[in-house]
């Protein structure tokens, strides 16, 4: 190998953790990777004043980079638009593939309120009877509750017996519960987004009510209403999946692993699925409920965007990957 094809050659170290290729394709002018709107992962460079879109699978092809260790970092790329918009050779890797954890952070009461429903799920198992509480205001107010602190504190020593440890090891039993709000948080933080999302729906609603003498809107607002319905069972029902399986507080500290790795799977399919919404969220964050061009305008292009993601051709689709991924669980 020469001098200058060891320079171009990215370390291995380097290829490890971030997008590094070797190509001089990917040295085009601001090349950058996304997910294109017939959603196919693609090459966007620049071509003089024009952005040139290449699929990857096309660029495989022409440039035969399977053969070379390009290949392997483009399956990288393919599964990192999944955690991230835009990808641009030398971004790190998203951390979800590298080590399973997630590259976007969450806010410190993201984690309070995840503590706050693992103590009301300890405080209910020492009932008798586990349940779960949505709603957050409601569950802080509970889990702030001195003597529900108290009782919860005094029975971490019960709960490493029935892990299998000694009742003065129950300082393991904070770690585990620290360990689990930790990824429980992201849950949270992708919940409040879900609130964002269902609070479109309100606005939606609250424009029927003035439109109602429009038909020509309320026949947009109407179709918009129903092709909303999929989107928010489909999340709801990972929302509901992820709940059910903190409801079990000793099963959940018992199986840490195999748990967790249910919870950050949950979480990048919230993830992936909500990042769609990103744009959509943006505009309607702004919206004063009144008769306007200019609303009339924005329920267009929502009922479009629902639409290209979220058309339904038969009613059984509702089901959703969220509902077909727990009847996989069950065979």
């Amino acid at each position: 190998m020469s001098a200058d094809e060891t320079k171009k050659s990215p370390p291995s170290q380097e290829r490890s953790t971030h997008f590094a290729f070797e190509h001089a394709v990917f040295r085009a002018p601001n090349p950058r990777f996304l997910v294109a709107n017939n959603g196919e992962p693609s090459l966007v460079v620049e071509l003089a004043e024009l952005d040139a879109l290449v699929p990857i699978k096309s660029l495989r092809m022409e440039f035969q980079l399977d053969k070379t260790p390009d290949g392997p970092m483009l399956d990288q790329v393919v599964a990192g638009l999944k955690f991230v918009k835009t990808i641009r050779p030398g971004d790190s890797i998203p951390r979800e593939i590298l080590d399973g954890t997630a590259s976007w952070s969450v806010e410190d009461r993201h984690i309070e309120i995840a503590k706050g429903r693992i103590t009301m799920q300890i405080s209910s198992w020492l009932t008798g009877s586990e349940t779960i509480i949505v709603d957050q205001e409601a569950l802080m107010q509970l889990a702030e509750d001195p003597a529900i602190k108290q009782r919860v504190n005094a029975a971490f020593s019960d709960i490493a017996v029935k892990l299998g440890l000694p009742p003065e090891r129950k300082q393991e039993v904070v770690d585990r519960i620290d360990e689990l709000a930790r990824e429980l948080s992201y849950i949270e933080a992708l919940r409040e987004r879900f609130g964002v999302i269902k609070a479109i729906g309100d606005t939606v609603a609250a424009f029927q009510k003035i439109y109602r003498r429009d038909r020509t809107v309320i026949e947009d607002l109407s179709r918009i209403t129903n092709l909303m319905k999929r989107p928010l069972v489909e999340l709801g029902g990972i929302f509901d999946q992820v709940d059910g399986m903190s409801g079990e507080i000793v099963s959940l500290l018992k199986n840490m692993v195999r748990q967790i790795e249910f919870i950050r799977e949950s979480r990048d399919e919230l993830h992936q699925r909500m990042m769609l919404w990103d744009d959509t969220i943006l505009k309607w964050s702004t919206v004063t409920v009144d008769r306007s061009p200019e609303n009339e305008q924005l329920m267009k292009e929502f009922y479009r965007f629902l639409a290209q993601n979220f058309i339904i051709e038969k009613p059984w689709e509702l089901r959703g990957a969220a509902f077909a991924r727990k009847d996989a669980d069950k065979t």
